[in-house]
């Protein structure tokens, strides 16, 4: 019975958890319900606001860090030597570890100028990887195919009343002039549209969409 209530203890949870959270491979980052997952999978008897309270505790410590991103806050052990900073993904969420001395040597100067102690800094560049990219640069290809196929459609159609109304002109029936007359100019304002907003969703990797 000691070793069931030991092993349900909080401290013996906190440590458990650290060591899952040193598992992780490096480069890895995991948000707490996925470390609440690991818990259980572990047979750990936690809850997810237990594994969240428990990593918070542990940040204060110095055990673990946070990497903050637009899918909320990640974790991964705290290591020994020089910290290093992060290329988060907003698209899949993937996160790239990396260190460069520049960057450090950015932090140290700014906590400088603002008055600052400094003692270590660390960046999290938000932006898009190169998967994410390619497939936000596919979609707007299609946009764009579906906006022009659109204004092509509308401009023949306009065309064709255009077409109507000469014609009915010729053979003088001016009361048959006016509403093809209209409807192509309806037409052509809603192709006006169409070629805005293929324009709007050219990808920026052409130059064309500024």
């Amino acid at each position: 019975m000691e070793d069931n209530k030991s092993k349900n203890s909080p401290v013996s949870n906190q440590e458990a958890i650290v060591e899952i959270v040193k598992a992780i491979p490096r480069g890895e980052h995991l948000t707490a319900p996925e470390v609440f997952e690991l818990a259980k999978g572990h047979g750990l008897k936690v809850s997810l606001s237990t594994v969240y309270r428990t990593l918070s505790r542990l940040k204060a410590d110095g055990n673990v860090i946070t990497v903050a991103g637009d899918r909320g806050l990640r974790y991964e052990a705290a290591e020994e030597g020089p910290a290093h900073d992060h290329l988060i993904c907003l698209g899949c969420g993937t996160t790239i570890e990396f260190y460069d001395e520049l960057i450090r040597g950015f932090g140290k100067t700014v906590a400088q100028r603002k008055g600052f102690d400094h003692t270590t800094s660390r960046f999290d560049i938000l932006g898009y990887c190169q998967s994410c990219r390619s497939s936000d640069e596919k979609r707007r290809i299609d946009q764009v195919e579906v906006a022009l196929t659109s204004a092509i459609n509308r401009s023949q159609e306009a065309l064709s009343q255009m077409r109507s109304a000469l014609e009915s002109l010729s053979n003088r029936k001016f009361s048959r002039v006016y509403s093809p007359l209209k409807s192509a100019i309806s037409q052509l304002n809603q192709s006006i549209e169409d070629l805005d907003e293929a324009a709007n969703h050219l990808p920026a990797s052409t130059g064309l969409a500024e």
